[in-house]
């Protein structure tokens, strides 16, 4: 039986908008007959294992990711100093992987990444990736897909799945909940982000507390509780409102209606805004404009944070009547 190596080592996000792919790929005429591994972000783990385990015959949760992929630190430290330690980690997992005898490699990531190419290329004697990047990157793999023309990733992800495949991919974002919780009037605030420009500061969450009409009541994301648990409850609100996008992409997937609170430059329409025909219940609320800021490494971060904090509880509050299809008086309380 031939084996296949499927590499998905992107955040919770991104993986969200790609599972259906994945169900699609091994349903597939192509690959339905393959021994099909996955290797996975842990950060996703208690997820796949919940709603895609028949997904794939076997699962490897790649615990040092971020000893992979240290591009937080890359604008810091120099370049001899971080990509050694990378080059080391990198080593030890391709050998590993090369030892299992993989037929194939499938990195089906909508977006160019050196350092995922220097991890899957070597490891099996057929390489797929796509076709993003320069040539000599390009030079380097046995088959390259096309990722299409739509920005949003999910359509992305679709006509690689499509072009891996060699099938028509038409997957909805949808995540499949066995037993649906009954909806209630909570609004889910999820203020966590992966990166401090993307939240939200704190005391407009709070105004937007007190802008929720009567009867509706805001409720912050439960702790400690793994995806899956996220999901379901999640799935009870009437409404979610985060400055993270993984939660926008939750809530879409659910059918709740959501409002995503944006810097206005991170994940511009690769994330946001959702296309109507995909996300109709989503809405997006961002900065006017972007401040120019001339600080050398932090300048445009500061400026990404300043432009997310001059939206307003106002203009979220607006967006979100209009998502849960309720008035929400803003002139009642003072603007902030």
């Amino acid at each position: 039986m031939r084996k296949v190596l499927i590499v998905r080592l992107d955040a919770i996000g991104d993986y969200i908008l790609w599972r259906n792919c994945l169900r699609f790929i091994r349903q597939s005429a192509k690959y339905r007959n393959t021994h099909l591994t996955v290797l996975g972000n842990p950060a996703w783990r208690d997820l796949a294992e919940k709603f895609d385990s028949d997904c794939a015959d076997e699962w490897i949760w790649v615990e040092n990711r971020d000893d992979l992929f240290r591009k937080g630190r890359e604008n810091v430290l120099p370049y001899c100093v971080w990509h050694r330690r990378v080059a080391a980690e990198q080593s030890k997992l391709k050998g590993i992987l090369a030892a299992r005898g993989f037929d194939e490699v499938i990195s089906p990531c909508a977006f160019p990444d050196t350092l995922l190419d220097e991890l899957i290329l070597g490891i099996a004697p057929a390489t797929i990736s796509v076709a993003n990047g320069d040539a000599s990157r390009m030079a380097r793999f046995i088959r390259l897909v096309d990722a299409g023309r739509e920005p949003f990733v999910f359509f992305r992800n679709r006509s690689i799945t499509a072009a891996i495949t060699g099938e028509t991919c038409d997957v909805d974002l949808d995540l499949d909940i066995a037993e649906r919780p009954r909806r209630t009037n909570k609004v889910l605030f999820f203020k966590g982000a992966s990166h401090w420009t993307r939240r939200w500061p704190r005391r407009r969450w709070k105004k937007l507390a007190e802008l929720l009409p009567p009867g509706f009541e805001a409720v912050d994301a439960p702790r400690h509780s793994s995806l899956a648990d996220f999901a379901q409850f999640a799935a009870s609100c009437a409404a979610v409102v985060s400055n993270d996008t993984m939660a926008l992409h939750m809530a879409a997937a659910l059918g709740v209606p959501a409002v995503g609170v944006v810097n206005g430059v991170s994940g511009r329409d690769s994330f946001w805004p959702y296309p109507p025909s995909l996300g109709d219940k989503v809405a997006i609320c961002e900065p006017k404009q972007v401040p120019q800021i001339h600080i050398p490494l932090l300048g445009s971060r500061l400026a990404q944070y300043l432009a997310l904090s001059s939206v307003s509880a106002e203009d979220v509050g607006t967006k979100l009547a209009n998502v849960l299809k309720t008035p929400i008086d803003i002139n009642s309380i003072g603007h902030l």
